[in-house]
């Protein structure tokens, strides 16, 4: 036997190459879902507490999780069936487009028609079954409580540094930022006010997603704060409208079938009536904002359609649907209402702003996945068989499409994940409601 025969004389190898590990067959799998994973709560960052306030990296952003989103993509049956519908939405855009051509719309709206109708609503699609695929719906409802935190500390740090420091300390929340402190009411100027009417009106109807006690109370009366104080209408009102849902709905969740009301009225009413004595108890305490001044300015604003400004803009637009018909006078026309000099086919009132541009037909197309959405969920709750995580992100999604019929939101592409990802994930997981309710 050669030296080379007998192992006892070969030197031991050491410890980590003993045992040489083959790479793994998924590994590349493995280090997207990860870079996914970062690039989407850093967008859901930028989207959810300071939207609008970097506007291209967040473009940025879109973009790379939806291209970091792509290649893993499921084209399950109900993910098919949705993009159906947007397909049809498409369809009115570009035939639309086309029609506001011939009116003369410039080639800016026309551009940015595209971008905030075609491209961004498909890359939040994409993105929302990403998130479901790599998170699932609870996870990610979870980063909506850690999201509504920072939302909170946004609003204080905005309110902090402008008061002390003045407007240019927090102009990257908003430029030309001003703050309302007069005869017991309270308003600010923040984009973060629409991720919030979204996240209250969401947490409101269902608190018991927020698992820790202490931080289910604290959270809830901040949002009850900010509500108060940022005198924004669609936000004070997203609160009773999450109250109502949830209370609506409780009874009918998988989780509280056989629980009495009672119980749940403990178990829940209890700590949200104990957040609302202590949330005005403190507005009382440390402010001059007088609840009473908040509410009386916010059904003056709502018995007046919104305020002087956009009452005459919704004249503008009944007068402009009649003279078309009905029809629709194309996307990048307006009327003579103008509210934006620089932009002025913009509109805050959404709601009669689509008839107009795309005529009745256009927006029924266009309302289409969110009505079979909300029949399904219906459909859901009378059979008892609603889960509480679809009680939260409906109740959201109500609320921020209520708002819409004042404010542009939907239209804002950093704000479109209130609209898409609800949809989305309800689909995916149930993805016989939609043939069921067609």
């Amino acid at each position: 036997m050669s030296p080379a025969d007998n192992r006892s004389l070969v030197p031991p190898m050491p410890p980590t190459m003993q045992q040489a590990r083959l790479p793994r067959a998924n590994a590349y799998q493995f280090t997207v879902r990860h870079m996914f994973l970062g690039v989407a709560m850093l967008l859901l960052l930028f989207t959810v507490v300071v939207p609008n306030s970097l506007p291209v990296t967040t473009a940025v952003t879109m973009a790379m999780a939806f291209l970091l989103a792509v290649p893993g993509i499921r084209f399950s049956a109900s993910l098919r069936n949705l993009l159906a519908l947007y397909a049809c939405t498409v369809m009115v855009t570009v035939i639309y487009i086309i029609v506001g051509g011939l009116h003369g719309a410039p080639l800016q709206a026309m551009v940015e028609v595209s971008a905030v109708y075609i491209a961004a609503p498909l890359a939040w699609m994409v993105i929302a079954e990403a998130l479901h695929r790599q998170l699932g719906t609870e996870r990610l409802i979870d980063w909506f409580i850690v999201l509504s935190i920072l939302c909170v500390v946004s609003v204080a740090a905005f309110f902090y540094l402008f008061l002390t420091r003045g407007a240019a300390a927090v102009s990257f929340f908003f430029q030309g930022a001003n703050v309302n402190l007069a005869e017991g009411f309270s308003g600010a100027t923040m984009h973060v006010y629409g991720s919030l009417i979204f996240l209250a009106g969401g947490f409101f109807s269902s608190p018991e997603l927020i698992k820790n006690k202490l931080l289910r109370f604290s959270l809830l009366m901040a949002l009850l704060i900010c509500a108060i104080t940022s005198g924004r209408s669609a936000l004070i009102i997203s609160v009773p409208i999450g109250l109502l849902i949830g209370w609506m709905l409780s009874s009918r969740t998988v989780e509280h079938v056989g629980k009495s009301a009672m119980a749940r009225l403990l178990q829940y009413g209890l700590p949200l009536l104990i957040a609302f004595i202590a949330a005005l108890y403190l507005l009382q305490a440390y402010t001059q904002i007088s609840l009473s001044s908040v509410l009386n300015i916010v059904f003056d604003k709502v018995a007046s359609g919104g305020g002087r400004a956009r009452a005459d803009m919704s004249r503008s637009l009944y007068a402009g649907i009649f003279d078309n018909g009905g029809l629709g006078a194309g996307h990048g026309v307006g009327v003579s209402f103008v509210s934006d000099p620089l932009h002025p086919w913009r509109y805050e009132v959404v709601w009669l702003a689509t008839i107009y541009r795309v005529g009745i037909v256009g927006s029924l197309i266009y309302v289409m996945p969110f009505l079979l959405y909300a029949i399904g969920v219906t459909r859901m709750a009378l059979a008892r068989l609603l889960p509480v995580r679809h009680k939260f992100l409906f109740s959201g999604f109500v609320c921020a499409f209520l708002a819409t019929n004042t404010n542009p939101y939907i239209e804002a592409f950093a704000l479109q994940w209130m609209y898409v990802i609800p949809l989305v994930l309800w689909y995916i997981e149930y993805p016989l409601i939609l043939r069921r309710v067609s």
